[in-house]
């Protein structure tokens, strides 16, 4: 029940962004957004109870600011040299991004 709450708290702060997005446009939702607003969010919440995790999950949050970093730059690459395939593009940084977290987390676990 406890990770049900926490899901619709961090739906919650994503609506925020959206709504922000909506009425002051994308570049202020990009900007708001990209500030691990969500993850601080989550990491308050993860931490309420067992701050024995909180290390982990910091140097998690920087695995994926890095992946975050890497998405944005493979995107902007790929959209420039394949501007009509956008939604494609997306779809393969996205996956890249998934995969460079997922490879950093592997490869520095103990």
């Amino acid at each position: 029940m406890e990770i049900l709450l926490k899901s619709l708290l961090s739906a919650a702060v994503t609506a925020i962004i959206l709504l922000i997005a909506k009425f002051s446009g994308p570049k202020l939702a990009g900007a708001i957004g990209g500030i691990p607003v969500v993850f601080a969010i989550s990491y308050v919440i993860l931490t309420l109870n067992d701050r024995s995790i909180s290390r982990d999950f910091l140097i998690g949050g920087i695995y994926g600011a890095i992946a975050a970093i890497f998405f944005s730059i493979l995107l902007l690459w790929m959209n420039l040299h394949f501007v009509k395939t956008h939604w494609l593009n997306f779809t393969i940084a996205y996956i890249a991004c998934f995969f460079l977290a997922l490879v950093l987390t592997h490869f520095t676990s103990k």
